[in-house]
């Protein structure tokens, strides 16, 4: 799977470490505006190249979004606009209402799937990236049921292989896995059950 990351900084580079570790991705794309960050991200090792945006949307299976949120609002239409019918497009943002409202009506709207990880760090940067951040964290799916169920099951299956416990949150939570976090333990509004 080729794989490019939108914003290389704590979240971007650390999904992008967890990524190598798992062997998940053959190749691993970046972008950013800040060459500063794709000095160090490549300094780092964190991705195997930096590139345009265009390039890295045409050449991805995977395309992440890990940029600032006022951003996404912008980015993310600009990213659905330009897939093809295989790709899968994420966010790993932390709020989802306005992005969501922002793409509700768009044509491939399916092909996004509205990922929120409950991982991170105070730190920002390529140089914040920290080796096996999403282990055993919990991931949610938001508005699940707006997006493709293959491509749904396929951004669970990649989170289940990076270690996450993960949840599908479609109005009221759905199915959920592996409990891997204190939230799954405490939360009452996402029912977490264990496939092992």
């Amino acid at each position: 799977m080729i794989v490019t990351i939108i914003g290389i900084g704590l979240i971007g580079g650390s999904l992008a470490l967890s990524l190598k570790d798992a062997g998940l991705a053959m190749h691993i794309i970046g972008v950013d505006q800040s060459f500063e960050n794709q000095t160090k991200a490549l300094s780092l090792n964190l991705v195997d190249e930096v590139v345009d945006l265009a390039s890295g949307i045409s050449r991805a299976d995977l395309i992440v979004l890990a940029v600032p949120m006022d951003a996404m609002l912008t980015l993310l239409p600009q990213v659905l606009d330009s897939i093809a019918d295989h790709q899968i497009v994420i966010d790993v943002g932390s709020t989802k209402q306005k992005l969501l409202t922002a793409v509700a009506q768009h044509p491939r709207r399916a092909r996004f799937v509205a990922v929120h990880p409950m991982a991170g760090t105070e730190y920002s940067g390529p140089e914040a990236a920290v080796q096996g951040l999403f282990q055993d964290k919990a991931v949610v799916i938001c508005d699940a049921e707006h997006s493709d169920p293959a491509a749904v099951s396929r951004v669970g299956a990649f989170l289940s292989e990076l270690g996450c416990g993960w949840c599908t949150w479609a109005g009221l939570p759905t199915i959920c896995t592996r409990p891997t976090s204190p939230i799954s333990l405490t939360s009452p509004l996402l029912p977490w059950h264990s496939l092992s």
